[in-house]
C-alpha cells in the first residue's frame, strides 16, 4: 500500500480515497481510478483483473490508469520467449477489453518476507536457491521503491489526462 500513498500525496485533489482491490467499493463514486498493484505469479493480482472483469461496464465511463509493482520492470527475452516488465499488465489490460487507459507503467517494487504468504515464500525459496543457487535460508528483504518515481508517473498520468502530451 505504500505505493498507494505515494500516489495519493501526489494526486492534485483533496479528496482522494485509498484502497486494497478486495475491500475496493464500486467505481460508480469515482472520477478518476488509478488500478494497479503487486505482480504474482507473473502478472499484476489476479483480485486486480477480478476487479476490473466485475466491474467492467462502470470502468468504461472512468479515466483509469494502470500500474504494476515488480522487482524487474524491464523484462528479458530468454528461451524464446518474453518475461517479466509490460507483460505483467497483459492480463488486466485485457481483462479491460475495450478501455484504453490514461496512462500505464511499470514500477518498481520490494521483497519483504514479512509480507509474503507461505506459496510466495516456498516459490520465491525455490528461485533463489535452484535458479540463482545462493546459499539463503529465507528469503531476502529487497526493495526497489522509488518515490521519486511514483511521483513521476503520477505527474505524467496529469499531463496525459490534460490531453497535453
Amino acid at each position: 500500500m505504500e505505493i498507494g500513498r505515494w500516489i495519493t500525496e501526489r494526486l492534485p485533489w483533496n479528496d482522494v480515497a485509498l484502497f486494497h482491490v478486495k475491500e475496493a467499493p464500486e467505481p460508480d463514486g469515482y472520477d478518476f481510478i488509478f488500478l494497479g498493484g503487486g505482480v504474482y505469479n507473473e502478472q499484476v493480482d489476479k483480485a486486480l483483473v477480478q476487479y476490473a472483469e466485475t466491474h467492467l461496464t462502470a470502468l468504461e465511463k472512468k479515466k483509469i490508469a494502470l500500474f504494476a509493482v515488480c522487482m524487474d520492470t524491464r523484462g528479458v527475452y530468454m528461451k524464446g520467449r518474453f518475461w517479466g516488465g509490460w507483460l505483467y499488465l497483459s492480463p488486466l489490460l485485457e481483462a479491460l477489453e475495450n478501455i484504453t487507459p490514461i496512462y500505464a507503467d511499470i514500477l518498481h517494487g520490494e521483497i519483504n518476507p514479512k509480507n509474503l504468504s507461505e506459496k510466495d515464500r516456498a516459490l520465491l525459496m525455490h528461485f533463489y536457491t535452484k535458479i540463482l543457487k545462493r546459499d539463503v535460508d529465507d528469503v531476502p528483504y529487497r526493495t526497489l521503491m522509488n518515490k521519486a518515481e511514483v511521483w513521476e508517473f503520477v505527474e505524467k498520468t496529469m499531463v496525459r489526462m490534460k490531453g497535453s502530451y
